[in-house]
This record gives structure tokens, C-alpha cells and sequence, in this order.
């Protein structure tokens, strides 16, 4: 009977190693555990989601105000929606525009790259005419032709209605920025 007795707690004992050394094991596996910035610490406040602000229509009182932004707006649709094929030759917004204006005549002169230099300014370049009501008139020169320019006219407020439609008030407000004039009397 002691033989089975020692039998008996050899094999409990061993059985108790077993499973001792099994729960070591699988205690040192834990998978890792992350902390977000937030909880890290009881100092921090969580990130506040924030939705985009949204951005306010152009107005005609806005483009009244200020004569840039009104030229921007102007050449913004003149590139998109004038259907005149010149006009894509100032649509590179990253470099900006110039706009030459001779008072006298209403008319302003649109030429790519704001920092054009007179060497550059051999081709007759795109232009637009505003008169008192508002209206628009596009002009482009026909390169290697003897037709008439191609125009088209089209309102102020139209022209306004169209980039608030396009949700691109944000786009034609930066424009100012990468935009120089050069105001000539006569």
C-alpha cells in the first residue's frame, strides 16, 4: 500500500509541475496591449473631433469690395467655363496670374504667370472688358487666323452663382494671393 501511495503523489506532483509550468508559459504569451494618447494619461483631454467649417458663398458686395478677388472670380470662369480654347493657357493655377488693366478702355489683359516679363508678352494675350451692369465680355485672339475674336458675355452675378454652385468659393479666395495687377491710366 505505501508503494501505491508513493505512486499516487509522484504522479500528483508531477501532474501539479505540469501544470504550473503551462500557466507560466501561457501567462508570459499576453498579447500587448496598446494605450491611446488620450488614456495614456489622466492629464491629457481626448482630441475634440472637429467638422470642416463650413465656407461662406461669394457675394457681389465681397466682389465689390475687393477688385482682386472680382478678377479672380473672372478668370476662375473664364478657365472653366468660357468654352474658349485660349483661356486654358492661364489655367495653371500654381503660377498665378497677371492682369494688365487700361481704365480708359475697361478692358483688362489676363497673362499666365504672375511674374511675366515684358520679353514674354509677345503673343496677344486673353482679355476681358467689365462694364457698370456687371457684364462680362471674354475676348480671345485666334492664333494664325484673320477671323474675330472669340467672345463670350456673360453677367457678374452669374459668374458668382456658378462658383457657389461649384463649391469653389474657398479655391477662387486663394487665388488673390497668386495673382499681380499693373494698372495703366491711359
Amino acid at each position: 500500500m505505501t508503494k501505491r501511495i508513493l505512486k499516487i503523489v509522484g504522479f500528483l506532483l508531477l501532474l501539479g509541475v505540469l501544470i504550473g509550468g503551462g500557466l507560466l508559459v501561457a501567462g508570459s504569451k499576453k498579447a500587448p496591449t496598446t494605450t491611446h494618447p488620450a488614456t495614456a494619461s489622466s492629464n491629457k483631454q481626448p482630441k475634440k473631433i472637429t467638422t470642416p467649417k463650413p465656407v461662406a458663398k461669394l457675394t457681389m458686395t465681397e466682389l465689390k469690395r475687393h477688385p482682386d478677388l472680382r478678377y479672380s472670380s473672372i478668370i476662375y470662369y473664364g478657365i472653366k467655363y468660357t468654352h474658349i480654347q485660349r483661356w486654358q493657357e492661364v489655367s495653371d493655377f500654381s503660377r498665378g496670374w497677371q492682369v494688365e488693366i487700361y481704365h480708359a478702355q475697361a478692358k483688362y489683359l489676363v497673362w499666365p504667370d504672375k511674374h511675366i516679363k515684358a520679353e514674354a508678352k509677345q503673343l496677344e494675350p486673353n482679355w476681358f472688358k467689365l462694364d457698370p451692369r456687371g457684364n462680362v465680355t471674354y475676348h480671345s485672339f485666334v492664333v494664325h487666323s484673320f477671323r474675330d475674336d472669340q467672345t463670350k458675355t456673360v453677367n457678374l452675378t452669374e459668374i458668382v452663382a456658378q462658383i457657389n454652385h461649384d463649391h469653389a468659393m474657398k479655391k477662387v479666395r486663394q487665388m488673390p494671393t497668386n495673382l499681380t495687377t499693373l494698372n495703366h491710366t491711359q
